[in-house]
Parts: C-alpha cells; sequence; structure tokens
C-alpha cells in the first residue's frame, strides 16, 4: 500500500466492500451516461426509451457525471482498491442462463402459475420459445466448457 494511502484503515473485508461498492457505482454511472445520451446504432426493439428528460437535462449533468467517476477514481486510488476483474465468459453465460430459465418458465406449462392457459399456447407460442430458446443455447455452447455444461432444455414435443 501506498505510504499516503487510506487503505491501512479498514481490513481486508472492507476493502472488498469498497471495491464492490464502487465498482457497481462505476456500473451506474455508465447506465446513467447511457440512458442519458443513448448511442443511435441500437435497433428499437420491444422496450422504447420516452424522450421525457427535462430540456437540457443531459449538458446539465455532464460536469456531474464526470465529477462523480473522477471522485470514484481518486477514492479507489485513495483505498489502495484492488482493480476488480470481470470474466466476459462469466457475465455472458449467466445472462444467457437467467434469460434460458425465464423461457422456459413461460411455456404454456409454466403459465399456469398465472391462472389457466389457452390450449393453443402450447402449439403457437411454445414453439417460439423453443426456437429463442435453442437461438440462446447455440450462443451459450459457443462460449465452451464451463461450469454450466449444458443450457436447460424446454420440453420436447411429444
Amino acid at each position: 500500500m501506498p505510504p499516503d494511502s487510506l487503505g491501512h484503515i479498514l481490513n481486508e473485508h472492507q476493502r472488498r466492500h469498497f471495491a464492490v461498492l464502487l465498482g457497481q457505482l462505476e456500473d451506474a454511472i455508465a447506465t446513467i451516461a447511457q440512458l442519458v445520451e443513448p448511442a443511435p446504432s441500437m435497433p428499437a426493439g420491444l422496450t422504447r426509451d420516452e424522450d421525457d428528460l427535462p430540456p437540457g437535462f443531459a449538458r446539465g449533468i455532464r460536469p456531474q457525471l464526470h465529477e462523480l467517476r473522477a471522485a470514484v477514481a481518486l477514492l479507489s486510488r485513495d483505498l489502495a482498491l484492488q482493480h476488480r476483474s470481470r470474466s466476459r465468459a462469466s457475465a455472458l453465460r449467466s445472462i444467457l442462463v437467467a434469460e434460458l430459465v425465464r423461457l422456459e418458465d413461460s411455456t404454456s406449462k409454466g403459465l399456469r402459475g398465472y391462472g389457466s392457459v389457452d390450449p393453443r399456447v402450447e402449439h403457437l407460442i411454445d414453439p417460439r420459445l423453443q426456437a429463442l430458446h435453442t437461438l440462446l443455447a447455440t450462443m451459450l455452447a459457443r462460449l465452451g466448457h464451463s461450469p454450466v455444461r449444458s443450457a436447460p432444455t424446454l420440453p420436447e414435443d411429444p
């Protein structure tokens, strides 16, 4: 630890806490920046952001976003925090598996928890969910060997 570091006043568990806290704050700042000034390259999908920010909001908060980033970096340095490492493969794996499970929970069998299910759902919607599931499972398989050996699968049609 550098001699002028504040890291010595924290124990290892506390330093890890601050590393997670400040890392998540960095992520939140990036999300805020994206919502305030979205990249125009993303095609519109099911979720459409409303242009309901007050006039001049994006321009007005740029200094605070810059200051936040700088303050997080300074505090991280002063606490002698180790850079966190994020496995892109693990992050992608987590996202893909979570979406696979959500698709499985949305089949005609999973929908029963929300009330009676029209029998046509099994034949009209389940195959489309299976197609989405297959695409996600293919992406997961391309990640190669991992602790998650295979994607959960939807029940096969009889």
